[in-house]
């Protein structure tokens, strides 16, 4: 390292995609095979960094799948396949490989998907690397992360908050009352995407992300995909966020826009189409809400009563 400070995953991603002239990039890319668009995603999950305490092999597994999942439901492919590889540590047993196992196949049955191979290698630690393929459904539109204008509304698929609290309480102690903590844990251990939204809301959606990596940095790298200034006038705060908050001295902002893993849908839409995308969020299930604006200029910002200000960017970064 020389003594200098190392490259972020970011730039990892910038250097690499350089050096092989890939110049725009999303969270799935489509490729043309004769006359047929393909959907890959690829997703690699590392039990130092993504797996908290108290998660059992089995979610282990189901989260491998989750995040691609996620990623292919923001852009409005539904994934059909999947290849996983996994690096295994000496000396586990039986047990532990089969309870894998299980997480897969209940992905398999959760998600509609097909896991048709992969491979095994030795590690110092679990590692499992999905690669998973997928296709836009006739009707439907592969939806960017740029294509914002001016006057859409900002929406996401649900309330955060819940997953950075469940892992204050997991790995922290933080106090919860009861309700509360077995919400906020289960967002955690058992994360999920929203397929189906995903899905229905590709044919209204002007530019969407999946919020793994936080909300502030989802917003952010939507706002300058786009080239339009974000403002948020409505915090998407968890029922029982608030008075976590209040209890363990901890900030509304922190637990709110700078978790990740909420694995909720970021998207704009055209104000003409809110009517039909509330109602696809209460067939499917979901907790849709509006939290702002897209306006002309850069940066995203909070506006409240005491006036805007800049939200800063940051988010979960390997590496950094």
């Amino acid at each position: 390292m020389n003594g200098n400070v190392g490259v972020g995953e970011r730039r990892v991603i910038e250097i690499i995609s350089s050096s092989i002239g890939k110049r725009c990039y999303d969270d799935v890319e489509l490729v043309r095979v004769n006359n047929i668009e393909v959907a890959l995603k690829c997703d690699m999950l590392v039990e130092g960094t993504d797996v908290p305490r108290g998660m059992e092999p089995w979610q282990i597994a189901r989260k491998s799948i989750v995040a691609p999942v996620s990623d292919m439901a923001s852009k409005g492919v539904r994934p059909l396949y999947a290849l996983t590889s996994l690096a295994l540590p000496k000396g586990l047993d039986e047990g532990y490989v089969r309870s894998i196992a299980r997480g897969f196949r209940r992905a398999e049955m959760e998600f509609n998907i097909k896991i048709v191979g992969g491979d095994t290698n030795e590690g110092k630690e679990l590692i499992i690397d999905c690669c998973m393929l997928g296709m836009v459904e006739e009707g439907s539109r592969f939806v960017k992360r740029s294509g914002a204008s001016n006057g859409d509304l900002i929406l996401v698929s649900g309330p955060f908050g819940y997953t950075k609290a469940g892992l204050k309480i997991l790995l922290e102690g933080a106090k919860a009352e009861p309700t509360f903590r077995a919400r906020a844990i289960r967002s955690v251990l058992m994360p999920k995407p929203r397929l189906r939204f995903g899905l229905m809301l590709a044919r209204y959606a002007t530019s969407t992300m999946d919020s793994s990596d936080g909300l502030a940095y989802t917003l952010h790298e939507m706002s300058n995909a786009s080239g339009k200034r974000f403002i948020i006038e409505h915090k998407p705060i968890g029922r029982g966020v608030e008075r976590f908050a209040r209890d363990n001295s901890l900030s509304i902002d922190d637990l709110v826009f700078y978790a990740g893993e909420e694995y909720e849908i970021v998207a704009t839409i055209r104000r003409e189409h809110l009517d039909e995308v509330m109602s696809i969020s209460r067939l499917t299930g979901c907790n849709a809400m509006i939290i702002g604006r897209v306006h002309e200029g850069t940066g995203v910002y909070i506006k409240d009563e005491y006036g805007e200000r800049e939200l800063k960017g940051y988010g979960w970064e390997h590496l950094a």
